[in-house]
């Protein structure tokens, strides 16, 4: 018997969304930059539990995909994310450290809903960074021909540093455009 699917859309309203960024908010001022390497530790262990459990719905599979690419960029040496992005990341990161969300985990199908929600959040605050994140990876994974030789390891930090440095040059040309862009429409964006 073929599985049927269907879509659930939700609409948050100004207060659902005030309520959202208000957990997200408090999650992020009390993170602390010594609480980083716990906070890391915390969320792998939360990608874990979602990855063994018996069922989980396609969406938050999705969404956990974006956490993990969040990890590897702040922990990725080669990509030197800058510090002022990696502690704003670690901060995002807060609020699935935290064991005792909006809605408990273990209820099935429901319980990483509220993780899933933030997780869209984070990802939409990060989408830039994210984006030149994966292009670095990839870049990095074809970089070399045979990266064992001697030249393409001389060679290898000057390429990755002269792409990261361009990848930079993107984000921040993207972040203007979306200032812009909201500005001129007139839309209020929600500081995450």
């Amino acid at each position: 018997m073929a599985a049927k699917t269907f879509k659930i859309t939700l609409t948050l309203d100004e207060a659902d969304a005030a309520y959202f960024q208000r957990l997200y908010r408090v999650a992020k001022k009390n993170a602390r930059a010594e609480d980083a390497p716990k906070t890391v530790r915390q969320v792998k262990k939360l990608i874990i539990t979602v990855r063994d459990a018996k069922k989980v719905p396609a969406f938050v599979e999705s969404a956990i995909t974006t956490l993990e690419d969040l990890i590897q960029m702040i922990e990725d040496e080669d990509y030197a994310l800058p510090r002022t992005v990696s502690e704003s990341a670690v901060a995002a990161l807060a609020y699935f450290a935290n064991p005792q969300d909006v809605i408990p985990d273990d209820i099935p199908a429901f319980g990483f809903l509220d993780d899933a929600l933030i997780i869209s959040f984070v990802g939409d605050e990060f989408k830039h960074e994210l984006w030149a994140y994966r292009r670095f990876r990839t870049f990095r994974g074809g970089a070399e021909q045979r990266p064992w030789t001697k030249v393409a390891k001389d060679r290898l930090p000057k390429r990755l540093e002269a792409y990261r440095k361009e990848l930079r040059e993107k984000v921040a040309e993207k972040k203007q455009a979306d200032k812009a862009k909201a500005s001129k429409a007139g839309v209020r964006r929600f500081s995450w």
